[in-house]
């Protein structure tokens, strides 16, 4: 079983406003990242929510969602708290940020199909790593392991032998909206 986790649990402070909820092709972001999930061979997913849980779940029909109440602490809790509630079968995880809503289902199974014991699974446009990126679920563990002053690339860098690279015609996996400005930017390659 393939599962995916979506952080969504960050509090937005360069946006101002949730970037899970920014409007998005007619949805939200988080609505665009489930709906291309919902679309490929993940059979598990989870959205982690934190700061804004209340508006998220208000306005975003939810598959699974977990709580993580040490959001605050960074997101690799936020990571933890979603492996902690994948289902124990899991041979691979997605990590998916809601910052990152442009998304192929084609990305996804490619990533999928390269999956293998151990490793790492990272999409690549044009020479540059991007999102979502596959874990195996050895690595989960190690994920789990990992102190709230470190990240997952922890786990990437420290043995770049685990890494399985897929090159993708998808330069989606490498748009990442942290300001308004990066917003406005997007809407206007949209238009």
């Amino acid at each position: 079983m393939i599962s995916a986790i979506v952080l969504a649990a960050g509090k937005s402070e360069r946006m101002g406003r949730p970037k899970a909820l920014l409007p998005f092709r007619g949805r939200t972001f988080l609505e665009n990242i489930l709906d291309v999930i919902s679309r490929s061979s993940i059979s598990h997913t989870v959205v982690v929510v934190g700061h804004h849980r209340d508006e998220i779940q208000g306005r975003v029909a939810l598959p699974s969602v977990v709580f993580n109440p040490d959001y605050e602490q960074g997101m690799i809790t936020s990571f933890q708290a979603g492996i902690r509630a994948i289902p124990p079968n899991t041979i691979g995880s997605f990590l998916f940020l809601v910052d990152h809503p442009v998304i192929e289902a084609a990305t996804i199974e490619a990533l999928i199909s390269a999956l293998a014991p151990n490793r790492v699974v990272l999409p690549v446009h044009q020479g540059r790593r991007g999102h979502p990126v596959l874990f195996a679920s050895e690595l989960l563990q190690e994920v789990l392991a990992l102190p709230p002053s470190q990240g997952a690339n922890i786990i990437i860098r420290k043995d770049p032998n685990r890494i399985i690279e897929v090159p993708v015609n998808a330069p989606g996996i490498l748009v990442d909206v942290d300001t308004p400005e990066q917003f406005r930017k997007l809407m206007e390659d949209e238009t």
